[in-house]
């Protein structure tokens, strides 16, 4: 389980990142922190040349946090379907209460194949 320890600053509120005007944690940067504990929680657990990219984000945003407010962002191991890793995450602040719970998809991809889509990747070369 990945657990990540944020302190709010003026930078991470809703004022400063335009998705509202107050100075609480904005959702859009709750929403990155979720996403970066499941992505660190997935990479413990893939093969060599693999990655996971974002597929689905569902996030209940359920208290407010002022600015230097501490809160933990916790992801659960992932259950798999296969192709795609589901974390559930919660966030906590100090006083052990919910900021927010919810649900992350990702999906395991192969990173050079992924690249090379994209022309950004080396061609494999033959071996002989």
């Amino acid at each position: 389980m990945e657990v990540n320890h944020h302190t709010v600053t003026e930078q991470d509120t809703a004022q400063v990142l335009g998705s509202g005007d107050m100075p609480v944690l904005a959702t859009p940067r709750l929403i990155n922190w979720i996403e970066r504990a499941a992505f660190g929680t997935a990479a413990e657990n893939l093969e060599a040349g693999q990655t996971t990219v974002g597929t689905m984000v569902k996030v209940e945003h359920i208290k407010a946090a002022p600015i230097g407010t501490t809160v933990h962002v916790k992801s659960s191991r992932p259950v798999s379907d296969g192709r795609r890793l589901i974390f559930h995450v919660r966030v906590l602040d100090d006083s052990g209460e919910e900021v927010a719970v919810g649900e992350v998809q990702r999906a395991v991809i192969d990173r050079e194949r992924f690249l090379r889509r994209f022309g950004s990747a080396p061609e494999e070369t033959p071996t002989a």
